[in-house]
């Protein structure tokens, strides 16, 4: 059965797709069967792997509309080891269209029952949002992976993110916080290793002892349409990455 993790934090700009995407593609290179899901209209998630949202046939607006059908007749294979169910701009208008479905919450978690039979590990990316699909995202999950900029307006949204836990527990009793990674991370600066230990006083063990630095290939490849263990494999980003994707393995395993 696959370890089925959402990547959540609901601010923009934490590194939140850029780490799904990566541990996505490295624990495929470590021979893990992979699923990404784009839940973000915006699609970041599916053209960071260089797939124009323009040219699908279906995304995941589809597999929720129709979760009965799963999401194999959704999913692409990619050249970097993972499959992806991408997203277009036909899912910004699915809330509206969504909001009367029964349990509309847990379409995405229907949609996937056959999906976690096949992978290892379904990573899912919402937008940085509360919202349906990100609560679509949570009740599907067993666990939320949060990246958390190693900065002060990030730390502060921790505890929205924690209520909407705890709100979608009333559906999905076993989910939990993951993890916490600490991105963006600048050392070199007084707030950015006050955060970071603010961070780890408050969380302990749940805060993965990888940071992911604040790293100009990490910015870069994306815009490439790779991950950076393609674009830039002997980068500080790209071996960031590879120590949390190990520690994210260690602590979930296959």
């Amino acid at each position: 059965m696959a370890h089925v993790l959402s990547f959540a934090m609901q601010k923009g700009g934490v590194g939140k797709t850029t780490t799904a995407l990566n541990v996505g593609a490295i624990l495929a290179a470590k021979g893990a069967r992979v699923l990404l899901i784009d839940l973000d209209p915006q699609a970041n998630l599916t053209q960071g792997l260089g797939v124009d949202p323009s040219t699908i046939d279906y995304s995941t607006y589809e597999v929720l509309v129709n979760p009965e059908h799963g999401t194999a007749f959704a999913t692409l294979t990619t050249p970097f080891g993972v499959d992806l169910v991408p997203a277009n701009l036909d899912l910004a208008g699915a809330e509206l269209e969504l909001a009367s479905k029964v349990a509309r919450e847990q379409l995405l978690r229907k949609a996937l029952r056959e999906a976690r039979t096949q992978y290892e590990y379904i990573l899912i990316d919402p937008p940085p949002s509360l919202g349906l699909f990100t609560l679509n995202a949570l009740a599907a999950a067993d666990a939320a992976i949060v990246p958390l900029q190693a900065q002060a307006y990030a730390f502060r949204a921790m505890p929205q993110l924690e209520v909407t836990i705890d709100l979608v527990r009333e559906i999905n009793p076993d989910l939990m916080i993951g993890g916490i990674v600490c991105t963006i991370v600048d050392a070199g600066t007084n707030l950015g290793r006050s955060v970071e230990r603010q961070i780890r006083t408050r969380y302990g063990d749940l805060v993965f002892q990888t940071t992911i630095p604040r790293n100009v290939k990490l910015a870069e490849a994306p815009a490439a349409g790779e991950p950076i263990s393609s674009y830039a494999p002997g980068s500080a980003g790209a071996g960031a990455y590879r120590a949390l994707t190990d520690e994210i393995e260690a602590r979930y395993g296959r």
